[in-house]
């Protein structure tokens, strides 16, 4: 009996050093963020409001007596780096959750890796094919672009427009955008008349805003993209006189 108990009190001992060693690790959590690159515009704020947070929940303690570490990578806003980034999120970092995608792009390289590796991921992109179909491991906090769709031709509904020119930027959110922004557009009273596309990197975007200004009908021209796109899009609109 007195060696039964001895074992019991000697395994209750070695569970709550394991349990203090536990509650003194970290709570790694895994960035890919597009700090530089074309969408460094939300990247960068991005990384600094996880960093304030981070800062700010530890120096109140930490989450259950454990604090935050934040393990970041900047993608300069390609699909590919983010894919590998990922990678070393999960088997050399170890991380325990990974928040971060800036673009949908970086967004959906990542995808099948923490999906495999069954790691919560809180995604900061937009397009609805993030989460639809849903998938155990994925989520996202902003609103989709599909919603966003739906906002716009709602309010040129309002206004009396009913034909309308969609210019989408061919990134992962542009084209997503551009996929739902057909699916929903019929709903709204409101035809597609002229449908042009972009790249990411384009500097000048006249050639097809020439088409839809030459396309008989136009009211409205609807651009769907991030960063300097809809920048350029303007400009070489007004230069061509379009208002």
């Amino acid at each position: 009996m007195k060696l039964t108990m001895k074992k019991l009190l000697s395994g209750t001992t070695l569970a709550l050093c394991a349990l203090t060693a536990l509650a003194a690790d970290p709570i790694k959590i895994g960035s890919v963020l597009s700090v530089t690159g074309p969408a460094a515009f939300l990247g960068d704020p991005e990384l600094k409001t996880l960093q304030m947070y981070v800062e700010d929940i530890n120096k109140k303690g930490g989450v259950l007596g454990r604090q935050i570490q934040l393990v970041h990578y900047d993608d300069g806003s390609d699909a590919g780096k983010a894919n590998g980034f990922a990678k070393r999120l999960i088997d050399d970092d170890k991380v325990d959750v990974i928040v971060g995608g800036t673009t949908t792009g970086g967004t959906m390289s990542m995808a099948p890796l923490v999906e495999k590796a069954g790691i919560p991921f809180i995604s900061l992109a937009g397009a609805v094919v993030i989460v639809e179909p849903v998938k155990k491991w994925i989520f996202k906090t902003p609103h989709t672009d599909r919603m966003a769709a739906e906002k716009v031709l709602d309010d040129m509904k309002k206004r009396g427009l009913t034909k309308l020119a969609l210019l989408s930027e061919t990134s992962g959110f542009g084209q997503s955008g551009k996929k739902e922004t057909e699916a929903v557009v019929g709903k709204y009273g409101i035809t597609l008349v002229a449908n042009e596309t972009y790249g990411p990197k384009d500097t000048d975007i006249s050639p097809q805003l020439t088409k839809i200004r030459n396309t008989a009908g136009v009211q409205a021209v609807f651009v769907f993209g991030l960063g300097q796109g809809p920048a350029i899009v303007t400009k070489n609109s007004k230069q061509r006189g379009m208002t």
